[in-house]
């Protein structure tokens, strides 16, 4: 029974996934802004003015996005190491 080890690399895992959608997904927008930025170039006026305030909201909830996803990483990866924990202290309990 000492030998109980539990396998948490799924959790490992969906952080890793979620870190790598998160990026593609702060890509993506990126992408959008600089179109968005690029177009308000040739535009005038209230139109011009629409794109700039567009803009500005995407890069607030860029940065929103981005924050909530690196707080879901770390929170994965804290549950990861808390389980880790547990099952390495449950075999010594259980070796003993």
């Amino acid at each position: 029974m000492a030998d109980i080890k539990l396998n948490h690399a799924n959790i490992d895992q969906a952080a890793d996934d979620l870190e790598r959608s998160s990026r593609d997904l702060h890509s993506a927008v990126d992408d959008c802004m600089t179109l968005v930025r690029n177009a308000q170039q040739d535009l005038q006026g209230d139109l011009k003015n629409a794109a700039a305030d567009f803009h500005l909201q995407l890069s607030t909830l860029d940065g929103d996005m981005t924050r909530e996803l690196n707080a879901a990483v770390a929170a994965l990866r804290e549950m990861h190491g808390l389980l880790r924990d547990a099952d390495v202290r449950a075999g010594r309990t259980i070796a003993s």
